[in-house]
């Protein structure tokens, strides 16, 4: 005769929230678009410039997961055309899908030193 079990087990469901501040672009400071993203280049270019005019720049890539780096104009102003998409790619593209669009926040701290001589 097989024995009875007994369950013990409970149902339950966990619901989390997070909330986060809805940006004008959707985007921070540059746009890390996949080769195979659900949204090509072009496309995600038109989007920034649609909500904001003038306000970012598209650089295209080779060779790597990523087609192309939408970034903020006045970030490139800090750091030139050629550091940043290189910083991003070394740091996060091995990171990423190719059909993933990855927005990325970029921040510019400047620090500065200088000795004064007394006499």
């Amino acid at each position: 005769m097989a024995k009875k079990r007994e369950s013990t087990s409970k149902k339950q469901l966990e619901v989390r929230l997070s909330g986060q501040v809805f940006e004008i672009p959707p985007l921070w400071d540059a746009l890390l678009i996949g080769r195979q993203a659900p949204i090509g280049p072009e496309a995600a270019k038109r989007m920034a410039d649609s909500m904001a005019p003038g306000q970012f720049e598209l650089i295209r890539i080779s060779g790597a997961p990523v087609e192309a780096i939408l970034i903020r104009k006045t970030i490139l102003q800090s750091l030139t055309p050629e550091v940043l998409p290189e910083l991003l790619l070394e740091e996060l593209a091995p990171l990423i899908h190719e059909d993933l669009v990855v927005r990325v926040q970029v921040e510019v701290i400047l620090h500065a030193a200088r000795t004064v001589r007394l006499e």
